[in-house]
């Protein structure tokens, strides 16, 4: 080693032997230079436009109004839109949990690995593809003359094509085609953390699988089934590219209606209707710390 990189190496090193990373590291300016550069990104991109849209929903050509919540609350048709999106968010949810947690369960449960890596590939591999594609490949399937009323009238389970596309099915089962992996692989890690010991203990005194399962393993999994299934019904809740390629006219949900006021320049009232889904967000949230504690942090 050449004079020049010793003293080089020499000068990276204080007097008590510490790297001058370190000393970076543990500058206390810098620290909250590192802290405050993603607030106050969060603080412009977020809430002042989460501002922004709470302004233009309560302020009409006359000032201060009440008349684009008052609309959207009481006139059938935006009730109506609310209700099918909140029934197919609730929908997409349950059919998510029925479908993620037993294959999240088995794959943590495999005792071969090939198991583990079939089970979360089969899941993952279509995430992989563009959502756009795999829309499109269910409007496909779900047609008329698609795969799926073919199959049925060649083994004569009906005699004519059935309406599946431009349906709230359709929509339900896309979305969840698309959120499934979300719901898996959260539900996978939480499962990840619970200790087999447990179940094997609960086996040892005893209990049958199924009983081990139910007592054991499942109550120590309910604080992620809960914050997955959130998450997954946040995500329905604001879906637009499904309910649009495959939903009909009459069954509308509340993205499709906001942007339509978009285009025809109704930005307050769409404004409304945004700030309503947010709303709902944030009492379901509520409600669920009010009665489940804090779902987000796994209890010991």
């Amino acid at each position: 080693m050449s004079k020049e990189n010793i003293k080089s190496f020499s000068g990276d090193i204080n007097a008590h032997g510490v790297p001058a990373s370190h000393r970076i590291a543990k500058a206390t300016g810098l620290k909250w230079v590192i802290m405050l550069l993603p607030l106050l990104f969060v603080v412009v991109s977020l809430i002042i436009s989460l501002l922004g849209i709470l302004k233009r929903s309560f302020v009409g050509t006359d000032g201060f109004t009440l008349d684009y919540y008052v609309k959207i609350l009481t006139e059938p048709l935006y009730t109506t839109v609310l209700l099918n999106t909140l029934k197919t968010a609730v929908i997409v949810t349950i059919a998510c949990l029925l479908l993620a947690y037993p294959a999240a369960y088995l794959s943590v449960r495999a005792k071969k690995p090939i198991v583990r890596r079939l089970i979360t590939g089969g899941i993952l591999i279509p995430y992989w593809m563009s959502m756009l594609v795999r829309i499109f490949a269910w409007q496909i399937i779900m047609q008329t003359n698609g795969v799926l009323n073919q199959l049925l009238m060649f083994f004569h389970i009906t005699d004519e094509p059935i309406q599946f596309l431009y349906t709230t099915g359709a929509v339900c089962v896309s979305m969840t085609h698309i959120l499934l992996p979300y719901m898996f692989l959260s539900l996978q890690s939480n499962m990840e953390g619970i200790d087999e010991n447990l179940s094997t203990a609960a086996l040892v005194m005893g209990a049958r699988p199924a009983r081990g399962f139910v007592d054991v393993f499942l109550p120590l999994s309910v604080p992620g089934i809960f914050a997955d299934s959130l998450m997954v019904f946040v995500l329905s809740l604001g879906f637009y590219i499904a309910p649009a390629l495959l939903d009909g006219a009459n069954n509308q949900m509340m993205s499709n209606l906001i942007e339509q006021n978009m285009n025809s320049f109704n930005t307050n009232l769409a404004a409304a209707m945004s700030f309503e889904l947010l709303v709902i967000v944030f009492v379901i949230l509520g409600i669920a710390f009010k009665f489940v504690g804090n779902i987000f942090v796994p209890k010991r």
